[in-house]
């Protein structure tokens, strides 16, 4: 008789907590509570699926609600869908909403194409009906249209500003021929794309429209993810290529230069330009001929920049700085050798010229530049009025293991331009570069690095 009445207890427990919970309330003067009154996302390219954006509704009542409609404004008809408590639909109706229960709904856009120049704004909203209660959610995003560049091969093209280029495989430049890249262009590359140069590169921006080398995600963390795209490669037979004013960015190889040729002329150039995020090298080149100037490259994997098997290597008034960093690097970042190894008993050997004038060789190891002989080849090094994360002693050079030697604004938000009390200002020589990274004319005292400091008057 005890485990009947017990029984009995049990089930009317049971029966009234149910009834409690089931419980829905019709009073027009309850509330949800939503966790923003805006879903946005950043800048998305039409045709492609953003990253998923999540809402909640919270119910801070005792009593249960149902919601009589949640529905994306424009429902089928919309570029946002939804998935509303785990059911992929744009219109859910009697939707029951325990108190101080909350209801999850996870929202995409894949913006369809308007075929404008322009960035365009996408809006949209979810409504909420309840007890003769409505709610709006905004939804947003800023759509952009682009120029769709399959693996293909070109030959004497211009990409201009007018929309961004979209390269979803490899794109072959032939050889004698030349790709144009007009100031303001973006280039964006999808997974694992490249850009192979076998004829010339012309990609000349201006301080105030810089050409954009990047992945072809933004949204969210993507914003800053290197290893997104392969790189630009600049293969045998290349030459005239330039660079400037452009940002390389969120790839594996910002610049891989491989050009062996009979002349230490420039076969590409590099001005005004910054390379980082990329989850391999900033520029890796062999036996080839490079000469850069107010570059800045930062945060990448093996090396910042690393020249083998000989070359010609002249940097001037560049900054080069893996720290901080998001790798963990042992060797220096910054590497020249005469040779590189090809199999295990082969050596490719060849002379090595290397120039490094007024720039910053910066990071986290105790040694950041590393000059190697190995090879027996004709090793020519000419240092002058660099600053070195080193123990060693370098003439005309200053080096130090302190932290933030050169005076760096503040590596931690990536701004390496120099601070007021920095040892890089004025310590440079007279190089014969007018105009700093940002075409910023430079004083009669240059700064080492890529950045001049210019006090206000």
């Amino acid at each position: 008789m005890p485990k009947l009445r017990y029984s009995v207890i049990i089930f009317f427990v049971w029966v009234s907590c149910s009834l409690k919970e089931e419980s829905v309330s019709f009073d027009s003067s309850l509330s949800l509570i939503f966790s923003t009154d805006t879903v946005s996302f950043d800048t998305l390219l039409s045709e492609r699926r953003s990253s998923t954006k999540r809402l909640t509704v919270y119910n801070p009542n005792e009593e249960a609600i149902q919601i009589s409609s949640i529905r994306v404004g424009r429902r089928q008809n919309s570029d946002y869908s939804a998935i509303i408590n785990c059911r992929a639909s744009n219109q859910v109706n009697k939707e029951t909403l325990n108190g101080g229960d909350s209801l999850l709904i996870l929202v995409e856009v894949n913006i369809s194409e308007r075929d404008r120049n322009q960035p365009y704004l996408v809006k949209d909203s979810i409504v909420f009906n309840w007890n003769t209660n409505e709610a709006d959610i905004k939804l947003v995003s800023i759509g952009q249209d682009a120029t769709e560049v399959d693996g293909t091969t070109i030959c004497d093209e211009t990409w201009t500003n007018q929309r961004p280029y979209i390269i979803s495989d490899t794109v072959f430049v032939s050889p004698n021929c030349q790709l144009t890249i007009e100031e303001g262009a973006s280039i964006y590359f999808e997974n694992d794309a490249a850009l192979f140069i076998q004829g010339s590169l012309s990609a000349i921006g201006d301080s105030a429209e810089h050409i954009v080398f990047r992945g072809a995600r933004f949204d969210g963390i993507y914003d800053q993810v290197p290893g997104q795209w392969n790189g630009i490669y600049f293969l045998e037979g290349s030459t005239n290529n330039q660079i400037a004013f452009a940002e390389i960015f969120n790839g594996q190889i910002g610049l891989r230069v491989g050009t062996p040729d009979d002349d230490d002329i420039p076969d590409i150039t590099v001005q005004n330009t910054e390379i980082y995020n990329m989850s391999v090298a900033g520029i890796l080149a062999f036996t080839s001929d490079i000469s850069a100037t107010n570059t800045l490259i930062y945060n990448c994997g093996n090396y910042l920049v690393g020249g083998f098997a000989g070359g010609n290597y002249d940097f001037t008034h560049c900054t080069f700085s893996n720290e901080p960093a998001l790798f963990v690097q042992d060797e220096p970042t910054v590497q020249f050798s005469d040779n590189i190894v090809i199999s295990e008993d082969e050596l490719l050997v060849e002379d090595l010229s290397l120039e490094l004038i007024n720039t910053i060789v910066w990071g986290s190891n105790d040694e950041e530049l590393l000059i190697n002989n190995g090879g027996g080849a004709n090793v020519t090094a000419i240092l002058s009025q660099n600053i070195i994360r080193s123990s060693q002693e370098l003439d005309d050079n200053f080096v130090s293991q302190e932290f933030n030697f050169p005076g760096f604004k503040n590596a931690l938000s990536n701004d390496y331009s120099l601070d007021t009390l920095a040892f890089a200002k004025d310590k440079g020589a007279d190089a014969g570069i007018d105009i700093d990274i940002r075409g910023f004319p430079r004083d009669e005292l240059p700064d080492i690095g890529s950045y001049e400091r210019i006090e206000k008057q």
